[in-house]
């Protein structure tokens, strides 16, 4: 399942994706990766969720962060979320991308019966590609 946290800069929604990775922890079977573009909420991560800093990773693209994900999966089978605060600040996307990046990312989260929880700093109209994943 994918599920998309939008809003506008500032709203709450690092502390939201941080607050519910942390909680979900205690429940969860398998690993879980946050993946941001800085080091602030890694202090606020429980020790146990993996924490991955993008920005040390020459990622620039919609496609090479989807190779990053598969890299990731390959690498462990045992990951059952993956949480990625800021979209759009850690990759560059066109409208057009970000719809399709989410649309494989809804592809590996089925094959692979994992969890993907985005959060998106968005001020105009959510694309219409996106609005099934909205929480």
């Amino acid at each position: 399942m994918v599920t998309l946290i939008a809003g506008k800069k500032g709203s709450g929604k690092t502390k939201d994706i941080v607050k519910k990775a942390n909680e979900e922890l205690s429940g969860s079977k398998g690993n879980m990766i946050f993946i941001d573009d800085d080091n602030r909420a890694m202090y606020d991560l429980h020790h146990d969720i993996r924490f991955i800093n993008l920005s040390e990773f020459p990622v620039s693209s919609a496609c090479e962060f989807i190779g990053f994900i598969c890299g990731l999966i390959s690498n462990n089978y045992d990951i059952e979320k993956i949480y990625i605060d800021g979209i759009l600040n850690t990759v560059k996307m066109t409208e057009e991308e970000l719809t399709g990046f989410f649309a494989k990312i809804d592809d590996l989260s089925t094959a692979f019966s994992m969890d993907f929880i985005v959060t998106l700093n968005y001020e105009n109209e959510i694309p219409q590609g996106l609005h099934r994943f909205l929480n």
